[in-house]
């Protein structure tokens, strides 16, 4: 007769098991097994929990605790933030699914990883086109250590040890940079925000760079506030006092403006959540690199290259790894020791799919969208645009009321709204930021304005 299972979990162990154990550790029973550890450290009742479930049991029950999560699929969210909801075909799933891409770790040994290898090499190209910039890693975990990698690469560059970073950009990001840069005996200078448009002060660049002290400057766009920055004026302040400039990138504006490596930057960094990512409750995302053949050997993570075997044939190989694994620590451009490989297929098939004539309408989709729901928002009483900037698909509003509240109620109609944004020198808060991207129908961005109006009437009353 087959022994009973005493049900203690999911790690169980028969009775002959556990003697077996003990006998091979020449204990005589459980307890002497922690005899080490002091009897009033010991728990000493077994713990308040309830029976375990069977398999059936337990996924029904799952099911019943995720029901009550509020999602992009139970509310219509306005969220961005740095993270934005898209579309991403059915097609991409069932491919980055299989277990070739799924089960993949790091492609050591090229005879054995040619499909991935490729894959990862057509990432790298057709973000090389994306950003406009030659040189691809593949990748970094997320956007924020993607900016922070670069703000180092700026430093590792030039031998400088002090960097010049928008206030603007998103605050988490932020302090990312700053904890990179605070281990490294890096000064960061915060520049601030003009009151007047929400873009970078270029006068307090200016006087920033004046010393020759810093290494570069790093910029966001869409900023905090979802306002475009002038780029090209920024990058150019940026090589007239002879320091780098990095743009941290949305890769959707790409659809309609120049890309940033056009536009004079010198490293080009982004959240590349955008390209077929689900949201996912915050990750994984996928952090990318972008700079000129000039710096690729300040590059963290790796690099996959077309080359020739002894015997001719073509093949992929990675043909850079930068990280502490491989060569001495203290010579490793970055001790960043992972990456998103199955994100970077994602973003890969995301854009091979679209095409450029896609990609193109995406971004203006999202374009008309955004701008579509801040006219009809802007129409109701005392609600403006915080900052007359242009701005891609997220737009910041100042309202006539606290924002919480209105949030509050908003969400209690299945709408989640924006985020309430507080930020030095603006009205406490009054300012919400608000996303719209491709997914958004007429219909949802009248049933938002409608409800708006409604709640804010209510709040301000």
């Amino acid at each position: 007769m087959t022994e009973p299972v005493t049900p203690i979990g999911y790690n169980t162990h028969r009775q002959s098991d556990i003697r077996l154990m003990l006998e091979r550790m020449n204990l005589p029973d459980i307890d002497a097994l922690f005899a080490a550890i002091p009897a009033a450290l010991r728990l000493q009742q077994p713990l308040n929990l309830p029976l375990p479930l069977s398999e059936w049991e337990l996924a029904k029950h799952v099911r019943t605790l995720a029901a009550s999560n509020a999602t992009t699929e139970t509310h219509l969210s306005f969220l961005g933030g740095g993270a934005y909801e898209h579309h991403a075909p059915a097609v991409i799933d069932a491919i980055v699914n299989r277990g070739e891409f799924l089960t993949a770790y790091t492609p050591y040994q090229p005879e054995m990883s040619q499909g991935l290898l490729q894959a990862l090499f057509e990432f790298q190209t057709l973000l090389a086109r994306l950003l406009g910039k030659p040189s691809v890693n593949c990748s970094v975990y997320d956007g924020a250590t993607a900016a922070a990698e670069s703000a180092w690469m700026m430093v590792s560059i030039s031998g400088k040890k002090r960097i010049a970073v928008a206030e603007s950009f998103w605050p988490e990001w932020l302090e990312v940079i700053r904890t990179y840069m605070r281990g490294r005996d890096v000064e960061v200078v915060v520049i601030r925000a003009r009151e007047e448009d929400g873009r970078l002060d270029q006068d307090g660049l200016n006087q920033a760079l004046a010393d020759g002290k810093t290494a570069g400057i790093l910029v966001q766009t869409p900023n905090r506030f979802g306002v475009i920055e002038d780029i090209a004026s920024l990058s150019a302040i940026a090589h007239d006092h002879g320091v780098l400039s990095c743009i941290s990138w949305h890769p959707l504006l790409t659809g309609i403006l120049k890309s940033p490596g056009e536009m004079g930057a010198d490293i080009v960094c982004c959240e590349a959540q955008s390209l077929g990512i689900p949201l996912s409750a915050g990750g994984p995302y996928l952090g990318v690199i972008a700079t000129s053949q000039a710096y690729e050997k300040y590059l963290p993570g790796r690099i996959v290259g077309r080359v020739f075997n002894q015997q001719g044939r073509e093949l992929y190989a990675l043909v850079k790894e930068e990280r502490e694994q491989h060569i001495a620590r203290e010579k490793a451009t970055s001790h960043i020791c992972s990456n998103q490989a199955l994100q970077a297929i994602r973003a890969t098939l995301f854009l091979a799919l679209l095409g450029e004539t896609g990609f193109a309408r995406l971004a203006a989709l999202n374009t008309e969208k955004a701008h579509y729901l801040a006219r009809q928002l802007t129409d109701l009483p005392g609600v403006e645009l915080t900052f007359r900037s242009p701005f891609f698909n997220e737009f910041m509003l100042t309202v006539p009321c606290t924002t919480m509240p209105l949030l509050e109620k908003l969400r209690s109609r299945c709408i989640f709204a924006g985020i309430a944004v507080d930020y030095p020198g603006l009205d406490r808060g009054r300012h919400l930021l608000i996303a719209v991207t491709e997914v958004k129908s007429r219909a949802e961005l009248d049933a938002m304005v409608q409800a708006f109006e409604v709640v804010l009437m209510e709040t301000v009353a």
